[in-house]
Parts: structure tokens; C-alpha cells; sequence
């Protein structure tokens, strides 16, 4: 992490929790920063996604763990956009898998190649590579 400007993460709760960190690791084959498991109301994974991070946080089950400062409804509207060289050889390996694509790899008339998914928890990943 550059400590003069720091990483940018997208962080939210889930209550598909398990779900979720296969999906990111198991299928789509991130790598893991780290992880904590506190309890089980204080547990995360961050992930490694191109120049940032993802986070998926346990979405807690009592009032007692939350935060007023946070909103632990399901992520609505939001997606990622993460950039990736070899985009063709990254579609065939996440089809090999079985993953479900909500758009197949497109040549996009802005010049990018692209494709997207979508994780357990509705949040869409939008691959992308630029035309060379």
C-alpha cells in the first residue's frame, strides 16, 4: 500500500457471507490481503481487485454489533469496474467455471472489451480491457 495516498476499497456487509468469499476466491480467483474471524458478528475478507480492494463484511445479526454509521442493506445500483489485461483468456477460464454472466464478452464501441458477473449478493464486476 503506497502510505502517501493509500488504496481505495469497496466494502460491504453480506449476509451471504460464505457464499460470497467462495465466489471471490473459489471462481473468480482473487487473492486475499487478509481476514479476520472475531466472531460471528466480526468477520471480513479483503480481496485484491486490480489497484484496490473489495471487502465483505458478515452482516451482523443482533442490534448489539452495529455501527449507526453504516448502512448493512444489500449493495443496489452499485458496481465495480476493474480493469485486466488478457481479457479473452479470463472470460474462458470464468466460463470453464460456470460462472454466470450477466454480459458476455462484447467488443464495446468505446474501444474497451468487456464482460460482467454478478456476485451472490447482487453486486455487479464489470471486466474490462482496453482496445491496444
Amino acid at each position: 500500500m503506497d502510505t502517501k495516498h493509500g488504496t481505495f476499497r469497496f466494502a460491504y456487509f453480506s449476509r451471504k457471507y460464505q457464499e460470497t468469499c467462495e465466489f471471490y476466491t473459489d471462481l473468480l480467483e482473487f487473492k486475499t490481503e487478509y481476514s479476520w474471524d472475531r466472531d460471528d458478528n466480526d468477520k471480513g475478507v479483503v480481496f485484491n481487485a486490480g489497484g484496490g480492494s473489495i471487502e465483505v463484511l458478515q452482516a451482523p445479526d443482533n442490534g448489539v454489533d452495529l455501527n449507526a454509521g453504516l448502512d448493512y442493506r444489500s449493495p443496489q445500483g452499485a458496481f465495480m469496474v476493474i480493469e485486466r489485461w488478457g481479457i479473452d483468456q479470463l472470460y474462458k477460464t470464468y466460463k470453464a467455471k460456470g460462472l454466470q454472466f450477466k454480459q458476455d464478452l462484447t467488443n464495446q464501441s468505446w474501444g474497451h472489451k468487456s464482460f460482467s458477473v454478478v456476485d451472490p449478493n447482487g453486486v455487479v464486476l464489470f471486466f474490462f480491457e482496453a482496445a491496444h
